[in-house]
């Protein structure tokens, strides 16, 4: 079990890795002179480029149900990988504005393609004692894939030729390598096997993630009875389409509404001109020089990386709700702040208050890092069943990536024609999202996924087949023995 756990952590980082790095591979390339002069970039343009692998995003998030649901979360993960293969090797060779702009559109729909498939996987893989932090570190490990290309960025900056920006879009393929690697050493998700009527597969899957060798061993055999029997009374309350049953009860719907919001707040905090308008920021608060630019985006991503994995840690000590609720505030307050200190020493020489405007863009990260990005792999895959679990993912990414788009378009010429009122302006619609998340987030700390499923549900889900009360990933409370349901 250890090294089923030590790959299931690779796989976490690896595909994690891989978002990171094409959100932020643009942020880099903006700072160097030899991308912007060699497509000759306006406003207009600059958008659009930020632009494009955002609506592969949002194009992935009508085919990532089907495809994991279908034809298994492993296979999600190899779709992504090939995908991004084909749209990296585009990007790199890219000789015009156009081309580059369909690279990242495929890009994109590869990448988003794991945001699915791998959090399922590992949330159904996982025993409910390690599911929470290791879903955490999965979107954690986003900074992992920042900071890489950031290195990349911060070396390629004196080569004088193309490849100055060429290199980094590249080397962006070494993630997907990786994930190519050790997906064959990845077992299959035990619930999709007996989704599928693989029933002999999943008891092997079963028995691995166990920690043992015996098939036979009674706790394998009452969880796998477990995840049976939570399958068959799912089918038989939901038995539509995924995209219909989402709002065919009231649970469902508060669901829906959980994921919309929260997809929405995930680009619209204020976080999304730090992770791809960060030299926008920098050249408003005074700071101009780009080996300056680049060595504060490298800090800012180590820093970013250490306190996501603090806070996918925290989670399960403070609790979801509360974490988020506190996080909110703080980035609220950096806002303010920020807009102010760009307000007062954005055109000035005043080296206390330039250093002063970075400190805030750090405790703004901090803030968003210490909760929303564990937040963001955790929370979708716990609120929503079985049934719906990859649908609800989906709903999440297309709000996410949609105002993603949006703002990728808006947020530049925001920025330049608001200044510092920019900042104020979003901390104040910030308080919306605030609301959102006191009411309609429900705390799923220390619970089973059955438990969550109550707060949505009642204990209806099993109780149509009068068993105990199970978590869905097969495993009871921590503090209830383990029966066979079947007796």
């Amino acid at each position: 079990m250890k090294v089923l756990t030590a790959l299931l952590i690779a796989v976490t980082v690896v595909n994690s890795a891989t978002l990171g790095y094409d959100a932020s591979v643009m942020n880099g390339l903006n700072i160097l002179p030899s991308y912007t002069n060699f497509f000759h970039l306006n406003t207009a343009t600059t958008g659009l480029m930020t632009a494009g692998a955002w609506i592969g995003d949002v194009l992935a998030c009508f085919i990532m149900q089907p495809i994991t649901d279908r034809y298994g979360r492993k296979a999600g993960i190899l779709s992504s990988a090939i995908v991004c293969f084909i749209g990296i090797i585009l990007q790199a060779a890219a000789q015009n504005t156009g081309m580059f702009v369909v690279s990242r559109v495929i890009v994109g729909l590869g990448s988003q393609l794991s945001s699915s498939a791998a959090p399922a996987l590992l949330g159904e893989l996982l025993p409910a004692a390690t599911r929470g932090r290791i879903l955490g570190i999965f979107f954690s490990c986003f900074y992992v894939g920042s900071l890489l290309v950031s290195i990349i960025n911060y070396g390629s900056q004196n080569i004088n030729s193309t490849w100055s920006w060429r290199l980094p879009s590249l080397l962006q393929l070494i993630p997907s390598i990786l994930a190519l690697c050790l997906l064959p050493f990845v077992p299959e998700s035990p619930r999709w096997l007996i989704a599928q009527g693989k029933f002999d597969h999943a008891r092997e899957v079963l028995t691995i993630t166990r920690g043992d060798s015996d098939p036979n061993d009674p706790r394998v055999a009452a969880e796998f009875d477990t995840i049976e029997t939570t399958i068959a009374t799912e089918k038989e309350m939901f038995p539509r389409n995924p995209w219909i049953e989402i709002i065919s009860t009231p649970g469902n719907r508060k669901r829906l509404a959980i994921l919309v919001s929260f997809g929405i707040m995930l680009e619209m905090f204020g976080n999304y001109v730090v992770s791809f308008y960060l030299t926008k920021i920098l050249d408003q608060a005074g700071i101009t020089n780009t080996k300056t630019q680049t060595q504060i985006n490298v800090i800012l991503n180590c820093w970013s990386f250490a306190v996501a994995i603090a806070g996918s840690f925290a989670l399960d000590y403070i609790g979801r709700r509360k974490q988020t609720l506190w996080c909110i505030v703080g980035m609220i307050v950096c806002l303010y702040i920020l807009g102010g200190l760009i307000k007062v020493y954005g055109e000035s020489t005043n080296t206390s208050g330039i250093y002063g405007s970075i400190a805030v863009i750090f405790l703004f990260q901090g803030f968003y890092s210490f909760s929303i990005t564990p937040m963001t792999s955790v929370y979708p895959t716990e609120v929503s069943q079985y049934k719906l679990r990859i649908t609800g993912i989906a709903i999440f990414r297309f709000f996410d990536c949609g105002f993603g788009l949006m703002a990728s378009f808006a947020m530049s010429y925001a920025m330049a024609n608001l200044g510092w009122k920019f900042y104020i302006i979003n901390a104040s619609y910030d308080f919306l999202f605030l609301a959102a998340a006191y009411f309609l987030f429900v705390e799923t700390n220390a619970l089973t996924l059955e438990e969550i499923t109550a707060k949505f549900e009642g204990t209806v889900t099993l109780e149509a087949h009068g068993s105990e009360p199970q978590d869905l990933n097969g495993s009871l409370s921590n503090s209830e023995e383990i029966k066979d349901t079947k007796n």
